[in-house]
């Protein structure tokens, strides 16, 4: 994409507008190149537990590689936002799944769940979606700032999950957004920054 306008709120219209322009068949095939990236990073097979988003409407694919990380016998989790406090949850998967309005799913409130001052032991590695990504990390999301909150408190390796044509060259910041360690599209790795050993460069 072009540089893109500073208003978050006109950036989230363009993006979702550039999304909405993805056939089927181009998500699903772009879905299985970013899968295969994924899951042939490092960090993703050196870990042990994994939070992963769960993917809904034209967001990149998530349930597929959730599977395949259970069949290698990784931990996984996934998030529950909770407007009540404003934050993440944490659950591990499989679990109870309830649909919210707009079609995401999510565990139920009284799920069980991670106890937070344990899941940084717990995460090693977290599968973030958005609206959008740059080339320093940084992510657009809704505008909830469920993530930032929770990265504030717990920082696994981060790993962007997204189309290319969500990648621009700079999203406009704020003092409380935290890059993300990796961004990975169905063209491309950017590696943010060193995060851990042998690692490589950025390709």
């Amino acid at each position: 994409m072009n540089e893109p306008p500073l208003d978050k709120n006109d950036l989230r219209q363009e993006l979702t507008k550039a999304l909405d322009r993805l056939s089927d068949p181009e998500r699903a095939r772009a879905s299985v190149q970013i899968a295969e990236r994924v899951l042939a990073l490092p960090e993703v097979q050196r870990a042990q537990g994994i939070l992963s988003c769960l993917s809904f409407g034209v967001e990149v694919d998530t349930w597929n590689i959730i599977e395949r990380l259970q069949q290698q016998g990784k931990r996984v989790y996934v998030p529950r936002a909770e407007p009540r406090d404003k934050s993440l949850h944490v659950h591990a998967f499989p679990c109870p799944l309830r649909t919210l309005s707009d079609g995401l799913q999510q565990p139920p409130r009284g799920t069980p769940e991670i106890d937070r001052h344990a899941i940084e032991a717990r995460v090693d590695v977290a599968l973030v979606l958005g609206l959008g990504f740059d080339r320093a990390g940084y992510r657009l999301g809704y505008g909830t700032g469920y993530f930032d909150r929770f990265l504030a408190d717990c920082r696994p390796t981060t790993i962007a999950l997204a189309y290319d044509r969500q990648l621009v060259d700079r999203l406009p910041r704020e003092a409380h957004d935290i890059p993300l360690d990796l961004v990975v599209t169905d063209q491309t790795t950017l590696r943010v920054a060193a995060v851990g050993e042998n690692v490589g460069e950025p390709r």
